[in-house]
Parts: structure tokens; sequence; C-alpha cells
């Protein structure tokens, strides 16, 4: 059933110019495509024998996955909420830990829907509008929100084409399948998908609530050196530089 490795075991121990190596499986948010890869290389260019195989999805499929079985040694999500219900679930030993704060936008890569302002949205013109799974997505949870607060979710609605996770509410408007969509900065700009036609605008973080970030390690990566070694990264001085560079807020 799980397709990302056919390997009986996932914890490899292997020796190494003399010295021993690990490999682990990490679900990460989907909107952590572009950071969590330039974490991770910066992370393993010291540990040549490490491995580390990234997974990205939605937050509430990854968090279906780790509670149904799957051997996962860190899951790093873009909410709280997910992480913190692996622990009281007891399938997970240590508490959740925060690590950065997303941020919402709403993007065009079609050069006939320019994005300056969140009102854009109204144009009547657009006729398919992006959006992640607000079941499953925070992202997706943030966006409703953002529209309920402006009073324009019942104008837009009817326009919605969901993804099941951000990268896929993303790839339909950078596809052109869809005018506008909701997508996070983190996935924009210099370090992610950057086009001569793109366009976006932040949302007012006022309308939303506080898309706080956290991991955690699962009951079956906590023997893992390896897991709690990269978790650590990821909460490091170091990490939170990168998170500020893809869009990121950090404490």
């Amino acid at each position: 059933m799980w397709k990302f490795f056919k390997r009986a075991v996932l914890v490899g121990i292997l020796v190494f110019n003399g010295a021993y190596a690990e490999e682990i499986r990490v679900l990460g948010a989907a909107s952590l495509k572009y950071v969590l890869e330039s974490i991770k290389e910066d992370f393993l260019k010291s540990r040549k024998g490490d491995k580390i195989d990234i997974s990205y999805l939605s937050s509430g499929k990854a968090y279906a996955q780790i509670k149904n079985g799957a051997p996962v040694h860190l899951f790093v999500s873009a909410d709280v909420s997910y992480p913190a219900k692996l622990y009281e679930d007891k399938l997970a030993s240590q508490k959740e830990e925060i690590y950065a704060k997303g941020k919402l936008v709403l993007w065009s890569n079609n050069k006939d829907f320019k994005i300056t302002k969140f009102k854009d949205i109204l144009n009547p013109k657009i006729t398919h509008i992006a959006i992640p799974n607000p079941k499953l997505a925070p992202y997706g949870r943030a966006s409703i929100e953002a529209l309920e607060s402006t009073k324009m979710l019942k104008s837009v609605e009817g326009k919605f084409v969901t993804g099941e996770s951000i990268g896929a509410a993303t790839t339909y408007v950078e596809s052109k399948n869809a005018e506008v969509g909701f997508t996070a900065l983190s996935m924009l700009g210099d370090n992610g998908i950057n086009t001569n036609t793109m366009s976006f605008v932040a949302i007012d973080e006022n309308l939303y609530k506080p898309i706080n970030q956290a991991l955690i390690i699962p009951k079956f990566g906590e023997n893992s050196k390896l897991a709690l070694e990269f978790k650590n990264y990821i909460l490091s001085k170091e990490a939170k530089k990168r998170f500020l560079e893809f869009g990121y807020s950090v404490e």
C-alpha cells in the first residue's frame, strides 16, 4: 500500500566509510515543498551517509496515514492541530513544537487576471478559483476564514476548484486551469514558482487565524537519532533563516 518504500526495513542502518548512517521517512505539508527540500539539503551536507525521504501531501492526509499505522519518523505539518492530535491520541511521546508561521496569498498565473488586491477575486470574468481542501489543508481553512471575514464567500464559493492539498490547488493555477487561487507565500517567488505572468497579493493576516505550523516525532520515529537531529535542525536558527527567505514568519 505504501508506494513510497518497497523495502521491508525503513530504518536502515548502513555502514558508510566506517560510520553508521540512517534512513528516515518524513511526511511534510505540501506548502513546504520548496523550503523543506532546501533545509534538508543544508542539513545533509555534512551527513552524506544519511538519507531523508520526504513525501508532501495535505496535513490532514498525513495525520490520517500516521494514525492508520504508516511508519513515519517525523511529521512536519502546516498547522498545530494535526500534530497535537497525534499527541492526544498517544501516537507521539513528546508534544508538538512550532517552527514557523505561514502566510496566505491569492494569486494568478494568467496575464488577463492580474491580482493587485483581495477583492480582485470578485471579478465576474473569473470562473475557476483554486482552493486547497479546507477539511484537510490548513491553508484551505484559512482561505475560507478570510472570505468569510470579508463577506465574499457566498459570491465566489460556486467557482471553487478544490485540490486535495495546497500543491494540487497551486498546480491548477500554475497550469491555468483556474484563473486565480489560494496558496502559501512559500510556494511563490524566487525560491518557488516564478513566471512572467504571475501576480499575487498577501491576504491580510487579521482575516484568518494564524497559520502556526508545528512538527512532531510519532512513536515510530522516537528511537531514531536522525529524526531527532533533523527535527532539531528545522527548529534551529539556521533553518529559520531559510523559512524567512521563503516568506514565513519566525520568532
